[in-house]
């Protein structure tokens, strides 16, 4: 219940912003209130006078906040009308008219519950209006006149007409009331919020003890859904009946398993519901967000790699559309990347010290058998102090690393490529573990990427815990098979990725960074027939560097490295003398000097092997030792070029 709890407080904290609608933003929803996508504009005098009606095209602009009742929020069947908007077969009185379809009660417990809200003492300008307007049962002929609805040959209405790829007889009307209190459209009125909420809060039943809260208050067993999207009817909490078996053997009634109070859940469930759509996560029918829970501070989003999870938080000093003018102008990119790098260490420094000894962060992630439908589970959740958290993400960020190219988030369309040095997010650790490339990029089964997004969780918000081996080993196997993939996605998409999973666990059990790697290892067997087969690799590179008269590349061809790669990591002595054997011709192409070089490179390699040139398998350790040997060379040749 722990989560429950916190996420309540998160809303007490943001309760001012509560159906504000700011700058395009997500909305916190108001107490008892829930969303509705609008296919019809009603719009009225204070007198209840129709005035005109419009269509509503699909978009953000058709979601409304609507209040709601515990049993209308959870309907799938049955009768149960929402207060005041709602679909036609209740707020139409002549929909049976019209369609022949007998839903006279349907009509009936709107307006008689419609009316208890206007007689209470939280009544309210608007809804007057909007009641004194439903009770002329006329809806449907002055939406009819107004030629937003039509009828057939028979002057019946009927589904073949479509709003919004919705029939007729299902559309949501929404209303606006002039001559009342600004602003007239009910669904943005703050004031209509707080009527209602403290209209509905005489109307719930018994108070109990809340087991999330602590407090006794009116309890329920209906649970808003809605969480992942408008869309969304999966619920984190609910209750079979009797007939079910869920609490039956154990308890005599569901009350008794769990009780939570209707403002807590009310509370919990809008707040979450806000976060996720803010800042959250949501993809591949997973649901994960992080965020301070005691006061109004943005956290760095865990689930981006480490440049973009800074980006779009206010308390973040550092211009990223300025770093992109000067990556745009730069062209060496050896610059730019230490540029960006001394920057952004700054911007992160900066932001550390403002995180306080009291905060607390949470972080929450969300699973289900179903896209949009079923049971949401809680599937990992932590709470922690905010610098416990920032030394984690600081940890993760700065030893789980690599250097590859990645896109900036800016708030236009275009996204730049930097390459520097960054954590991958978890999801593409994921892919890189599991992905196989269609078209330009990496796909995976949802539940594969989500299952394996849930296990790396722990490993950047809590420190000491290490990314789970069989994760890394499937990423190596990948990053094995460079002949499957294209070569910027194996190099920047796997190989990469792979590499900064190796780089955080080799931290976290050899207690020491990698920027001493081959020093370190200089006797190390895998990291030795790494280095060998980088210099294979790019040997066999530089011999195909050979220009036409037009200066294109003559030759350009998967090296036999990396077609004999995967053979290499599990036969390396028999792999390496095949490969030696293939490059003989590639030798005579290459100039003295670079000959000499990679001559040098193998002699040194093949002296530090000795005795362990067998077959033996290697571990994931040769593909750092590649990629490093690999960085080494390009370096020396550059140098000698310029």
């Amino acid at each position: 219940m722990a989560w429950l709890k916190t996420l309540a407080e998160t809303y007490d904290v943001y309760a001012s912003l509560a159906g504000v609608e700011k700058n395009e933003q997500a909305i916190l929803l108001p107490i008892s209130h829930s969303t509705a996508t609008a296919q019809i504009e009603i719009t009225i005098d204070r007198k209840g006078t129709f005035q005109e009606a419009r269509k509503l095209d699909k978009g953000n602009d058709a979601i409304t906040i609507i209040p709601v009742t515990e049993d209308s929020a959870a309907r799938s069947s049955g009768i149960a009308p929402h207060p005041l908007c709602d679909k036609l077969c209740y707020i139409a009185g002549d929909y049976t008219e019209y369609t022949g379809d007998n839903k006279e009660k349907y009509f009936e417990a709107y307006i008689e519950q419609l009316q208890d809200w206007v007689e209470s003492e939280h009544t309210h300008s608007m809804i007057q209006a909007i009641y004194e307007y439903i009770k002329r049962k006329s809806l449907i002929q002055d939406l009819v006149s107004s030629q937003v609805l039509e009828l057939d040959d028979e002057g019946k209405l009927t589904d073949r007409t479509k709003i919004q790829g919705l029939g007729q007889t299902g559309a949501m009307v929404r209303f606006i009331v002039y001559g009342t209190e600004n602003p007239n459209e009910v669904w943005k009125n703050q004031t209509l919020y707080q009527k209602y909420g403290d209209y509905y809060q005489q109307k719930l039943g018994e108070k109990k003890l809340c087991y999330a809260s602590g407090e006794i208050e009116a309890c329920l067993d209906k649970h808003p859904s809605k969480i992942r999207n408008s869309a969304d009817m999966a619920r984190l909490i609910s209750a079979n009946d009797t007939s079910g078996f869920t609490y039956r053997g154990r308890f005599t009634s569901k009350e008794q398993a769990v009780g939570i109070g209707y403002n807590t859940s009310q509370k919990a469930h809008n707040a979450l519901r806000w976060l996720l759509q803010k800042q959250g996560y949501t993809r591949d029918g997973a649901a994960i967000v992080c965020w301070m829970a005691n006061r109004t501070m943005q956290v760095p989003n865990v689930m981006k790699d480490s440049i973009n999870a800074y980006h779009g938080i206010d308390d973040f000093d550092m211009d990223f559309d300025t770093i992109d003018t000067v990556v745009s102008k730069n062209t060496n990119k050896q610059d730019t990347g230490k540029y960006f790098a001394e920057q952004f260490n700054k911007a992160v420094n900066g932001y550390a010290t403002k995180i306080k000894v009291n905060d607390k962060v949470a972080i929450i992630a969300l699973d289900s058998s179903s896209e949009n439908k079923g049971r949401l589970s809680v599937v990992y959740y932590d709470e922690m102090g905010g610098k416990q958290y920032m030394d984690a993400i600081l940890n993760w960020q700065n030893h789980c690393k690599w250097r590859r190219s990645v896109k900036l988030e800016r708030a236009e369309e275009k996204k730049d490529k930097i390459t520097c040095e960054c954590s991958p997010s978890p999801r593409e650790m994921a892919l890189a573990a599991f992905g196989t490339q269609r078209s330009e990029w990496l796909e995976a089964d949802s539940k594969l990427i989500r299952a394996t997004i849930t296990r790396l969780l722990p490993c950047i918000t809590q420190e000491k815990v290490k990314i789970p081996k069989d994760i890394i080993t499937a990423a190596v196997r990948r990053a094995s098979m460079p002949q499957t993939m294209s070569e910027g996605v194996w190099y920047n998409d796997v190989l990469c990725v792979a590499c900064a999973m190796i780089r955080f666990n080799y931290k976290e059990e050899e207690h020491k960074d990698m920027d001493n790697f081959l020093t370190d290892n200089a006797t190390e067997r895998n990291v030795l027939f790494g280095r060998l087969l980088a210099v294979y690799d790019y040997m066999e590179r530089r011999a195909m560097f050979e220009k036409d008269e037009t200066g294109k590349i003559k030759e350009s061809r998967m090296t036999n490295a990396k077609r004999y790669w995967n053979a290499y990591s599990s036969r390396p002595a028999k792999t390496a003398k095949t490969i030696k054997q293939n490059l003989i011709v590639y030798e005579r192409k290459l100039n003295g000097y670079e000959l000499k070089e990679f001559e040098e490179w193998e002699c040194e390699i093949m002296t530090q092997l000795g005795n362990g040139f067998d077959n033996t398998a290697l571990s994931e350790k040769y593909l750092p030792g590649y990629f490093l040997q690999l960085d080494e060379m390009k370096k020396a040749f550059q140098k000698k070029e310029q």
